[in-house]
């Protein structure tokens, strides 16, 4: 992986069930505290590098820098089969594991709240987030920007930059990769959401009532005006700000009208902003 500036991240290794896996991690703030965490489930297929600190476009800011930036100690890992890692690309299978055990490796660090550790990502990172949270405790909340609820629905739309790591012939392999199949076992409060443009109507709806159903806090969002790309950044920021006032015993997080209307005004503003230009 790319060396990040040292003034932003360190570049670690975290140990997991296929080895050693490179992330980014942002530097001890050396104040003697123990912090809130963010792990940033990066998007696309083609692991961390340099897109991570280097400068991006407000309407499609795949970074994440609201964390770092909020002071917020945020963990960018890499999966299995990315970058120069052992293991080999699963699809969000065994790619879970690497998600968890790169929790662990945030929760052990001296500065870490390890009862204060949020999953947040965004597309392929938006799956990972809703699977991670549904396969085994650990995060406090989780955040999906844009996952996909129903793999076998998303590629029946058109191919993947990678295409799948498995045999397509079984419904089983879609159904295991599905966030959809398992939203009844969400461990702590997760929130979605998507642009209107690119909103999963088919899933969605159905994965909210059955969460209920079952008791499990689940919340989807289609934000007016926004697509898969634009929503990052102002709901990145938003995110980083429940999460500095989310500090009593439980998880208390919740996103009003008025928010979402919010982040949909600061949608129309890069919109407007870029028509200018």
């Amino acid at each position: 992986a790319e060396t990040p500036p040292v003034k932003l991240f360190k570049t670690v290794h975290y140990p997991s069930p296929v080895g050693e896996l490179v992330a980014y991690l942002t530097p001890d703030p050396k104040d003697g505290k123990r912090h809130p965490a963010v792990v940033w489930a990066h998007g696309g297929y083609g692991g961390i590098g340099s897109f991570l600190w280097e400068p991006q476009d407000a309407d499609n800011d795949q970074s994440g820098r609201a964390f770092p930036e909020a002071g917020i100690v945020t963990m960018m890992p890499s999966w299995r089969g990315e970058n120069d890692n052992p293991g080999k690309f699963e699809m969000f299978y065994g790619e879970i594991n690497d998600l968890h055990a790169a929790r662990d490796y945030l929760a052990k660090l001296p500065y870490v709240d390890p009862n204060r550790i949020y999953l947040v990502g965004h597309s392929t990172g938006g799956t990972m987030a809703l699977l991670g949270n549904e396969y085994q405790q650990g995060f406090r909340a989780a955040f999906s920007l844009g996952g996909v609820p129903d793999l076998a629905l998303r590629l029946s739309r058109g191919s993947t930059a990678v295409g799948p790591s498995f045999n397509t012939e079984n419904p089983r392999e879609f159904y295991l990769r599905s966030p959809r199949t398992f939203i009844t076992h969400l461990k702590s409060p997760t929130y979605y959401f998507e642009g209107s443009d690119n909103y999963w109507e088919y899933s969605l709806p159905q994965m909210e009532k059955d969460a209920q159903n079952a008791g499990v806090p689940f919340h989807a969002y289609s934000v007016p005006h926004g697509d898969h790309f634009s929503i990052i950044l102002p709901v990145t920021h938003l995110i980083a700000q429940k999460i500095l006032h989310d500090t009593g015993e439980q998880p208390d997080i919740e996103f009003s009208p008025a928010d979402i209307e919010h982040i949909s005004q600061e949608i129309d503003a890069v919109i407007d902003e870029t028509d200018q230009e």
